[in-house]
């Protein structure tokens, strides 16, 4: 395998990890009641391509903090490289995403790559009542600052999975949808859950909902004071399957996406749950 395949399949990897890292407007009113039900929590995976493992995911859920009497949770993720692909194509990534603990949407995200040798930041402060998205963008020395239009249910790519694990009446047939914006792209992510399997994981087997997913890259056009325009700027770019739980905690188990380069999948290897309130 040579580095540029190895290239190849750490960007697809990373796709993968970024969407196991885990999608109306934030409600940002001071609440010092306010209260975050997976405060705690612990995630962490096994990223694998045609089954041999590449890299190692962590995600952690702190306590509800306030700034300026607004209350938000820091949501921390972590992304190395293993065995080889350590070897010949390293990765450190890291990602933050600071939550409001009632809609589960991004006020800011943060995300910090080193890959072999690589680095460049993405900083995304999340306007949702004024439809915008600030970036910053940091690479070889230089600074880019621009903003995009986004709808005001927008997430980014750790924060919808939170949403989707509250989500009501889940079913099979239940159909999911989540904007989601990292600071590169625009994404709409449609998903159907399509029935229960049971999932064999390092940690033993799990009963699981099975969910059929899809993402759209999307171009947006700002409108003053609501929604951007849409427009599909390339359909179904990567599909993937997600199970997770089917019980009260619907824990994110494994996801499963094909590339070209084979079936790549993310499987949880251990966890810590939510400490009881």
């Amino acid at each position: 395998m040579n580095l540029q395949n190895l290239k190849k399949h750490q960007r697809i990897l990373g796709l993968i990890a970024l969407v196991g890292l885990t999608i109306g407007s934030s409600s940002l009113g001071a609440t010092p009641q306010s209260s975050f039900q997976f405060a705690g929590e612990e995630f962490y995976y096994s990223i694998r391509l045609n089954g041999a493992e590449a890299i190692r995911v962590g995600v952690r859920a702190g306590e509800v903090k306030y700034r300026k009497g607004v209350p938000y949770v820091p949501i921390a993720g972590t992304a190395q490289s293993t065995g080889l692909f350590d070897t010949v194509y390293p990765i450190n990534d890291k990602a933050n995403t600071f939550v409001n603990p009632e809609s589960f949407r991004p006020l800011r995200s943060e995300k910090y790559f080193d890959e072999n040798g690589d680095t460049r930041e993405y900083k995304v402060d999340f306007s949702h009542g004024a439809f915008r998205a600030k970036v910053e963008k940091n690479k070889d020395d230089r600074t880019r600052k621009f903003s995009m239009a986004i709808p005001g249910t927008t997430h980014d790519m750790i924060s919808w999975f939170y949403e989707l694990r509250t989500m009501e009446n889940f079913e099979v047939g239940t159909k999911v949808s989540f904007y989601v914006y990292d600071g590169w792209k625009l994404s709409h992510i449609h998903g159907k859950v399509s029935g229960k399997e049971d999932v064999l994981t390092p940690m033993g087997w799990f009963k699981a909902w099975k969910i059929d997913m899809t993402r759209d890259v999307m171009n947006s056009r700002s409108q003053r004071n609501q929604t951007p325009k849409l427009r599909i700027r390339d359909k179904d770019q990567s599909k993937a399957t997600v199970w997770v739980s089917r019980d009260a905690n619907r824990l994110p188990i494994k996801i499963a996406i094909d590339t070209p380069l084979g079936q790549g999948e993310a499987v949880l290897i251990k966890l810590k749950l939510a400490a009881k309130h």
